[in-house]
């Protein structure tokens, strides 16, 4: 009977708050329908998802949900950086919703009434209810336990057997994640051929004699490249240089500091909150009362205790000391003697953080320059001219996506990327945006479209790619000219950017030891009788003459099933989580090409910059 009060008592609080998933579209879709607690009934789009629109009420339901399964588990509301998180899980609880759930349906992939059952009390029972009833001090899973508490349900409230009823929907959306894993795990076949390409790629070796001649050794200087030639190369290879969209800006920091009359103020209070500690008739009431440290009642050992009180008596209060912006001193309320080996000195310590005490004279002030800074700039000339004769040091933001939470050292910069994305043009400036303990003025710098990336922003990689073709060009045309046949003899004749060696390797290798990243000179060695010598040819970081050698190719084994399994699980990838819910037993997995593939022909289109 306590294990069953103990489960009823955890229905009241998690149950209630886990089955809030926001799977919930596979437990009752009714509970979000037209919900309009959130938007004022109107139905904002925040996404199109597998061809369905998704408005931004919709979202909000789902955001609520799980800001309550939060509040439930936690007792306490979100703070700012768990709101961004439940918001991010919202939003992947929309995906798996829209695009999974239609995956599904189309496979006939589904969960029946009897397979539930099983999954509660029958033989293949879910993880979720092995936790959930296991005993907490064994830790032993017994389904008698299972049945007695269904059993007590008959007697229960409403809302417990109706929680109990949503806790049983929830393990649905897990099962129907691991079937449709299954569908490629079970089916993932490797024929005997690809696994022994896979063992041979492991097992062959190769000795090589090569002579390089790096790209670094051949000045710039000898080879131009214009900017027509940049955006042909560009074009060329497209696929290499697709972007998503970002926007760049720059911006300027106005730090709001405690004034020397903030500084003042705080340095009287501290004076007094001493003497007050000092007469204090209950220390651990009062920097309960008046520290701005959450622990500001301690017990230290001998080893431990702050240096300040070190030697001291009972009563002694030492000296209020500033460190990055905070005034500390401490009390040695009382000594304790639990053996006569040891003492424990109960503590007690106040904290002040001066970030907290600026004045709203001081904010005022402070938000009037910044203002008056954003109103003098009409454009992005004029806030770099601006920042310039104010001594501002101006940041930059690049390539900031439109979900972007942070940019730079600002942690919480959304108000500034909503700007971007939704006020913003190129050369505007904005108004003052207040983050954290800084007001900021930014002005956007560039914009980069879906598609291929514009030239200016990848214009570095470019150029070495090009310089590097001709280059290329050059050294295989000096290398055709030489009249050499051994590979000693080319490094001679070349001269002296050229340099050679003798290195061994795997098939399975992609570098070369001396050469770098070249796969296509591995391939190429394996191809090649011994003592054949290639013609030059251009890899990632120079150009090479290879000769091999010698190879070693292994020969056939009757056992290939480690390599299968090796290759089956090359293909499956990494897995993706796709749904992370907080302070709830449920975390699903799909392999990461799979999610990808998924994602990919639900053609997502991402609005919630509009938003939040």
């Amino acid at each position: 009977m306590a294990l069953i009060r103990t489960l009823r008592d955890k229905m009241g609080k998690i149950v209630v708050g886990a089955i809030m998933l926001t799977m919930v579209a596979f437990i009752g879709t009714d509970l979000i329908g037209n919900s309009t607690l959130l938007g004022g009934g109107q139905n904002q789009d925040i996404a199109e998802i597998a061809g369905n629109t998704i408005s931004n009420t919709k979202f909000q339901s789902k955001v609520e949900e799980l800001s309550y399964n939060f509040v439930i588990n936690s007792g306490r509301n979100p703070v700012q950086q768990e709101i961004d998180q439940i918001r991010n899980q919202a939003w992947n609880a929309l995906i798996f919703d829209e695009a999974y759930r239609s995956q599904f349906d189309e496979l006939g992939i589904e969960v029946t009434s009897n397979e539930l059952v099983d999954m509660v009390q029958g033989s293949n029972i879910s993880p979720q209810i092995i936790q959930f009833f296991s005993d907490p001090s064994t830790g032993q899973f017994d389904k008698s336990n299972v049945t007695n508490f269904l059993a007590s349900l008959q007697q229960a409230q409403p809302q417990q057997r109706n929680s109990w009823i949503s806790f049983e929907r929830s393990l649905v959306p897990g099962r129907l994640v691991e079937k449709y894993n299954h569908l490629f795990t079970k089916t993932n076949y490797v024929t005997r051929y690809e696994a022994k390409e896979e063992y041979t790629s492991q097992n062959a070796n190769a000795s090589i004699e090569y002579v390089f001649v790096p790209f670094l050794s051949i000045s710039d200087s000898l080879v131009s490249v214009s900017d027509n030639e940049l955006e042909d190369y560009i074009n060329k290879n497209a696929s290499e240089y697709e972007r998503d969209e970002t926007r760049s800006m720059e911006y300027v920091v106005f730090d709001i500091h405690p004034s020397s009359i903030d500084s003042a103020d705080i340095r009287e209070e501290v004076a007094e909150l001493r003497e007050g500690l000092i007469n204090a008739s209950n220390d651990s009431s009062f920097v309960k009362i008046n520290s701005d440290d959450l622990y500001s009642f301690l017990t230290y050992s001998e080893e431990n205790l702050p240096d300040s009180l070190k030697g001291k008596e009972e009563g002694y209060v030492s000296t209020p000391v500033i460190s990055n912006g905070v005034y500390e001193f401490y009390k040695l309320s009382r000594k304790d003697e639990p053996t006569p080996d040891s003492i424990l000195y109960k503590v007690a310590k106040i904290k002040k953080d001066i970030s907290l005490y600026i004045s709203d004279e001081t904010i005022n002030e402070k938000y009037r320059e910044a203002d008056f800074f954003a109103a003098s700039c009409g454009n992005l000339e004029e806030f770099r001219k601006l920042a310039g004769e104010e001594g501002l040091r101006i940041q930059k933001g690049n390539r900031i996506s439109k979900n972007t939470q942070r940019v730079g050292a600002l942690t919480e910069a959304r108000s500034l990327v909503l700007w971007l994305y939704n006020d913003a043009e190129e050369g505007a400036v904005s108004d003052v945006k207040e983050i954290g303990n800084k007001y900021i003025v930014a002005a956007m710098t560039s914009e980069q479209e879906e598609g291929t990336a514009n030239l200016e922003d990848v214009r570095s990689r470019v150029e070495r790619e090009v310089r590097n073709e001709k280059k290329a060009a050059i050294t295989i045309e000096k290398f055709n000219s030489l009249e050499a046949s051994s590979v000693s003899e080319m490094e001679s004749a070349y001269g002296d950017e050229a340099k050679s060696g003798t290195v061994d390797f795997q098939l399975s290798s992609n570098n070369i030891t001396g050469i770098g990243n070249a796969p296509e000179a591995i391939g190429l060695a394996f191809a090649l009788d011994e003592e054949e010598v290639t013609r030059a040819f251009a890899v990632q970081d120079g150009v090479v003459v290879v000769k091999l050698l010698a190879k070693d190719i292994p020969a056939d084994i009757e056992d290939y099933a480690p390599y299968s399994l090796q290759v089956s699980g090359q293909r499956l990838g990494g897995n993706a989580l796709i749904a992370d819910f907080p302070l709830s037993y449920f975390r699903l997995f799909v392999s990461r090409d799979i999610d990808n593939a998924i994602k990919d022909f639900a053609e997502i289109e991402d609005m919630r910059y509009k938003f939040f």
